[in-house]
């Protein structure tokens, strides 16, 4: 057995919240939802340097967690909720696309 395209996935998605740096960007990130915030503000609030905060930011958006908007010159960060609200279902899926245990009592 080979892992399929939704392992892949979900290993990018674990990849994304791996790390304790990338752990705190949600956090911040889930604490101004819906609206985000613009990258310089997140950079001065977790103070993580611009190159590294990009690096996780990098991650995070290749786990599907992330959403980014321009306004104006700044770029705005904000968590995929809709994914958020997915995660139970895509994590614990199986073949059909049903929760496993959904026909336990």
């Amino acid at each position: 057995m080979k892992p399929s395209k939704h392992h892949e996935t979900l290993a990018d998605l674990f990849d994304a919240l791996g790390h304790k740096r990338r752990q705190m960007i949600c956090t911040v990130l889930l604490q101004h939802a819906p609206q985000g915030l613009p990258f310089e503000r997140l950079q001065a609030i977790t103070g993580i340097s611009a190159s590294t905060l990009s690096h996780h930011l990098a991650k995070m958006d290749r786990g599907g967690l992330l959403r980014r908007r321009q306004k104006g010159r700044f770029t705005w960060l904000s968590m995929d909720l809709s994914r958020i609200h997915r995660l139970p279902r895509e994590i614990g899926a199986n073949k059909k696309g049903h929760a496993i245990g959904a026909a336990l009592p």
